[in-house]
């Protein structure tokens, strides 16, 4: 699958890692597993359109995600470890920085991203801005807000389009 196709299927391979409200970025809690449910709102400014789905999520660190669009055209993708992107080095570079998202490794994220963590009333918001010159081409910002799960990530890209991704009914499992 190609980068690009993978972020218009499932650009929340980013996250709903669960954070303890109000702790230092380094004492980020993340279960082993979630699933939920998401909506999604993709804003393409050159177009003037909004597109808009939802469905469900399953993420575990030992077996990957399953990303679940059920509305308005149902569709699937599962990614577990080693999962093969066809793209080339910008691909592996975009799979590896999913990957630091799903397991919160920050030490790999900063390696593509100023990342700025900050503590709010009701939990928290971290800020990715791109420093990598490839990774920019596809990623100019990411926000990550919530409490003790991630509520809502939104990525922003070069061309001032907006990706919107709320999570509910979160469950953890062991």
């Amino acid at each position: 699958m190609k980068a690009s196709n993978l972020f218009f299927l499932c650009p929340a391979l980013l996250l709903p890692a669960s954070y303890a409200a109000g702790q230092a970025l380094q004492d980020i809690y993340v279960p082993e597993a979630l699933s939920g449910r998401f909506t999604q709102k993709k804003e393409i400014k050159a177009a003037g359109i909004t597109l808009q789905s939802e469905g469900s999520f399953s993420i575990s660190k030992d077996k990957g995600i399953v990303w679940t669009v059920e509305k308005p055209i149902s569709s699937s993708i599962a990614l577990g470890p080693g999962a093969q992107l066809e793209g080339g080095d910008i691909a592996k570079q975009v799979a590896a920085i999913m990957q630091g998202l799903l397991v919160q490794d920050f030490s790999l994220l900063s390696k593509y991203f100023d990342v700025a963590h900050t503590k709010t009333p009701n939990g928290f918001e971290v800020r990715l801005k791109t420093t990598d010159s490839a990774i920019a081409r596809i990623f100019s910002e990411i926000v990550i807000k919530g409490g003790r799960h991630v509520q809502a990530v939104t990525l922003s890209n070069p061309q001032g389009d907006l990706t919107t991704i709320s999570f509910m009914d979160i469950k953890e499992s062991a």
